[in-house]
């Protein structure tokens, strides 16, 4: 099993398609040279089931460690009422439907404002309640020395 990607594009947790003999494409039978005259991308390049884990890995690192965004309170509410949150907790909630993997957007609502993140759906309470507190500390001492965030 082979897969195409292009190396030269950040990495955004899918592959452009897949070779289970490691010669054609599973979907429209081209080989990695037609595909690049195709899409006119001398980039694309096939990789192995290893390589695309480990920049599943990474990719889903950087997903759910990233920094968490302000939000309005109008689009709290939306999040909230759009589906069934898939988990809810004190002030905060994951929406009902995953990003990608076992990531969710996480939303929550601190010190009167509101933010949003992707977050594993099942850490546990300690840690969301955890990141949330040491986020609103460093927001707070960010803000007070005149960083708006």
């Amino acid at each position: 099993m082979k897969y195409v990607i292009d190396p030269s594009e950040p990495f955004t947790g899918a592959v452009i398609t897949q070779m289970s003999d490691d010669l054609h494409c599973d979907y429209y039978g081209k080989t990695i040279e037609e595909l690049r005259i195709e899409q006119n991308n001398p980039r694309l390049t096939t990789i192995t089931p290893e390589e695309v884990a480990n920049l599943v890995n990474e990719h889903r690192r950087k997903l759910n460690t990233a920094p968490f965004v302000e939000i309005d309170e109008e689009r709290y509410w939306d999040l909230y009422e759009c589906l069934p949150p898939a988990r809810v907790l004190r002030n905060c909630f994951f929406v009902g439907e995953c990003y990608q993997y076992d990531l969710y957007l996480f939303v929550f609502k601190v010190g009167g404002r509101f933010f949003e993140g992707k977050r594993v759906l099942n850490t546990p309470k300690e840690e969301l309640y955890a990141e949330i507190q040491d986020f609103h500390a460093n927001l707070t001492k960010s803000e007070a020395n005149g960083n708006k965030s």
